[in-house]
C-alpha cells in the first residue's frame, strides 16, 4: 500500500507542477478569438497531460529494462522487471495514440469529438512532423510489448528499442527550430535518454528490489549509472539552455528562463538525494535499518523527479525567448565562418552527446588505471590520443565543416575509421579491463565478458565491417543522406568508428582475442583495409562529383571549387591511412620474426 501511495503522490505532484508551469509559462491559451476555429479546452489541456503520460510510461519502461540488466542473472526479479516493462510499453502506446488524436485536433484545429466523427481527417496527421513522431513512438512502443513476452529477445535489444522510441519527439520540439539546430537536438536527445535511465531506474529499483536480496548488488551498480546520468542531464541541460537563451539576462527576465531556474533547483535537490544515497545507503544497504533509509530517501526522490518531469513537460510548451536576427545556414542549420585552415583548427561545436560518449571511455580507462600498480605509459598515451583525435574531428572545426566540404568529410572519415581505432586498440583496453576487474567486482569481470563476443572477430564479420561501410557510403545515396542532418551524420561517424574497432583489435595484436589469428591472417587484414582506403581515394580523385547537389547548397565561403575539394578528399584517403597502417605492419613483422608460428593469444580467465 505504501508503494502505491508513493506512486500516486509522485504522479499527482507531476501533474500539479505541469499545470502550474503551463499557467505560468503561457503554454495554454485560454482566450478564444471570435471567428477563428478552436480545438477547445479538452484538447488544450488534454494534450500536455497526454504528453506527460507518454513521458511517464517511457521512463517507466526504460527504467525497468535497465534494472533487469543490472540485476544478477539468477535474480527472480529480472523476470518481474521484464513483465513490468511490457505493461509500461502498453501504457506508452496508449498515451501515444491519445497524444496523436489530440495533436491532430490541435493542428486542424477541431474539437476532439468532432474529429472522431470524421475519421478521414485523422490521416491529416501524416503531414505533420509532430504527429508523425507520435506515430513512430506508437509503433515502437507496440513492438516492445511482444518483445517483453519473448524470452529469446536479448535485454539489450529491448532496451535499444525503448531508447530509440524516446527520441522522435526531440526533432519536432523547440530544439528543431532553435539556432544551432544540431547542438539543440543533440542536447535534447542526451537529456531525454539520461533522465529516462536515471528516473526510471530509481523507480524500478525501489519497486522491484526494495525487499529483494539482490538489492545489495543492484543498488551499487545503479548508483554508478545514476551518477553518470546526473552528469549527462546537467551537461545536456546546460547546452540546451545556451542554445535557447540569447543572453544570461533571459534566465531571469523571461518566463522560460524562470522555469528553467526552477528546474535547475530541482536538479540540485536531486543531486543532494544522490549524494546522501552514496554516503548513507549504497555501501550498507544489506542492513535492515539502512534498507528502510534507502526506501524513504528513494520515495522522496521519486516525488521530486515526478515534479521535475511535470516541470519539463510544461517547459516544452513554454515559448523560449525570441532570437534576434537570422540564425544559421539554410542547409546545415548553423552558421559557418568562411573556410580557412585557422577556422578548421579553432572552430568549436560542443555537442553534448559526443562529449558524453567520449567521456565514458576516458573515465572508464582512468578508473582501470587506478586499480593497477603499473601499466605501460605508451598504451595510456595511445588510448587518450585516439579519444582526443575523435574529439577533434567531431567537436572542432572538422565537425562543423565535414557536412559542407568533401575534403573535411574525408578527413573525419579516415580518422574515425582508421586512425582513432588503431590508437584505441593499441591502448589494450581489454587487457586493462581483465586485470582491473574480477568476477567479484561491481560489474563482474569486464574483460572476460568482452571476450565472449566471438562473432565480433569472426573473419567474415571483420572483413565485412572493414570493407562494406566505406564502399556503400560513396557508392550509394548514403552519403547525401548522412550529410543532410546532424543525427544521420553522427550515426554514420559512430558506425565507422565501431566497424573500424574489430579490424584493428585483430590487427594490433596487443589484446587477447576470442579466437586465434596467425600473423599472416592479420597481415592480410591490414592489406584489405589499405586496399579499401586506396579504392575510396581513387573514386574521389577520378570519379564524378559525389553528393553534388548537397555540397553546392552547403559549401561555405572560401571554397571556390567543390570538385577540386573532392580531389583533395581523394588524396587524403590515399595518404592519411598509411602511417598508422604502416606502424601496425612493422609491429606485426617484428612479432612474426621474433616468434615464428606465433598466433594471437586467446583469453582465459585463469591466465590473466
Amino acid at each position: 500500500m505504501r508503494a502505491r501511495t508513493c506512486a500516486a503522490g509522485a504522479v499527482l505532484a507531476g501533474v500539479v507542477v505541469l499545470v502550474a508551469a503551463l499557467k505560468f509559462g503561457g503554454g495554454i491559451v485560454e482566450t478564444e478569438i471570435a471567428g477563428l476555429p478552436s480545438a477547445g479546452p479538452l484538447t488544450d489541456w488534454g494534450l500536455p497531460l497526454a504528453r506527460f503520460g507518454v513521458n511517464l510510461c517511457a521512463v517507466g519502461c526504460v527504467g525497468t529494462l535497465v534494472a533487469a540488466m543490472l540485476a544478477p542473472a539468477t535474480s527472480p526479479e529480472t523476470a518481474g522487471c521484464t513483465r513490468a516493462a511490457g505493461w509500461w510499453a502498453l501504457g506508452w502506446a496508449a498515451c501515444a495514440a491519445l497524444s496523436y488524436l489530440l495533436t491532430v485536433s490541435s493542428i486542424i484545429p477541431m474539437p476532439l469529438a468532432d474529429l472522431l466523427a470524421f475519421p478521414d481527417l485523422l490521416s491529416f496527421g501524416a503531414s505533420s512532423p509532430q504527429a508523425q513522431a507520435l506515430l513512430l513512438v506508437l509503433a515502437l512502443a507496440t513492438v516492445l510489448v511482444p518483445f517483453t513476452l519473448l524470452p529469446r529477445v536479448p535485454g539489450w535489444a529491448r532496451l535499444a528499442t525503448a531508447a530509440f522510441a524516446i527520441l522522435p519527439p526531440a526533432y519536432v520540439g523547440h530544439a528543431a527550430s532553435s539556432g544551432d539546430h544540431d547542438i539543440a537536438v543533440s542536447a535534447l536527445l542526451s537529456h531525454l535518454l539520461a533522465a529516462s535511465v536515471w528516473v526510471g531506474g530509481l523507480v524500478a529499483v525501489l519497486v522491484h528490489f526494495r525487499r529483494s536480496d539482490g538489492l545489495a548488488t543492484v543498488l551499487p551498480r545503479f548508483s554508478t549509472v545514476a551518477l553518470c546520468c546526473f552528469a549527462a542531464v546537467a551537461v545536456s541541460g546546460l547546452a540546451g539552455a545556451w542554445v535557447r537563451l540569447n543572453t544570461p539576462a533571459d534566465l531571469y527576465q523571461s518566463r522560460y528562463g524562470q522555469l528553467l531556474l526552477v528546474k535547475i533547483l530541482a536538479l540540485a535537490v536531486l543531486g543532494w538525494f544522490g549524494w546522501t544515497h552514496r554516503r548513507r545507503t549504497v555501501a550498507r544497504v544489506s542492513e535492515r535499518s539502512v534498507r528502510h533509509t534507502f526506501v524513504r530517501l528513494a520515495a522522496g526522490e521519486a516525488v521530486v523527479m515526478a515534479a521535475a518531469m511535470g516541470l519539463a513537460a510544461g517547459l516544452s510548451r513554454t515559448p523560449p525567448p525570441v532570437t534576434a536576427g537570422a540564425h544559421g545556414e539554410q542547409a546545415l542549420g548553423y552558421d559557418l565562418a568562411p573556410f580557412s585552415l585557422g577556422a578548421l583548427l579553432t572552430e568549436v561545436r560542443p555537442d553534448p552527446a559526443i562529449l558524453l560518449l567520449l567521456a565514458l571511455p576516458a573515465i572508464g580507462y582512468w578508473l582501470g588505471l587506478r586499480r593497477l600498480a603499473s601499466w605501460p605509459p605508451a598504451r595510456t598515451l595511445a588510448w587518450y590520443a585516439g579519444l582526443a583525435l575523435a574529439a577533434f574531428v567531431l567537436l572542432g572545426g572538422v565537425g562543423g565543416y565535414a557536412r559542407a566540404m568533401p575534403s573535411v568529410q574525408a578527413l573525419q572519415h579516415v580518422v574515425l575509421s582508421v586512425v582513432a581505432p588503431a590508437l584505441l586498440c593499441l591502448g589494450a583496453p581489454v587487457t586493462l579491463a581483465s586485470r582491473a576487474t574480477t568476477a567479484t567486482s561491481q560489474y563482474g569481470n569486464l574483460g572476460g565478458r568482452v571476450l565472449t563476443w566471438r562473432f565480433v572477430t569472426h573473419p567474415a564479420f571483420v572483413l565485412a565491417a572493414c570493407t562494406l561501410p566505406g564502399l556503400l557510403l560513396y557508392g550509394t545515396a548514403w552519403l547525401p543522406w548522412s550529410l543532410s542532418g546532424h543525427v544521420p551524420h553522427l550515426l554514420t561517424g559512430l558506425l565507422f568508428l565501431l566497424t573500424g574497432l574489430p579490424a584493428f583489435w585483430v590487427a594490433a595484436g596487443v589484446d587477447p582475442l576470442p579466437r586465434a589469428f596467425p600473423p599472416a591472417a592479420r597481415g592480410r587484414l591490414l592489406a584489405v583495409v589499405t586496399l579499401v582506403q586506396l579504392t575510396l581515394g581513387v573514386i574521389l580523385l577520378l570519379g564524378p562529383p559525389v553528393a553534388a547537389g548537397w555540397y553546392a547548397a552547403a559549401v561555405p565561403a572560401g571554397v571556390p571549387d567543390v570538385l577540386a575539394d573532392q580531389r583533395v578528399a581523394g588524396a587524403l584517403f590515399l595518404l592519411l591511412p598509411l602511417p598508422p597502417i604502416a606502424l601496425l605492419a612493422v609491429g606485426l613483422a617484428r612479432q612474426a620474426k621474433g616468434t615464428p608460428g606465433r598466433v594471437t593469444r586467446t583469453y582465459t580467465v585463469a591466465g590473466r
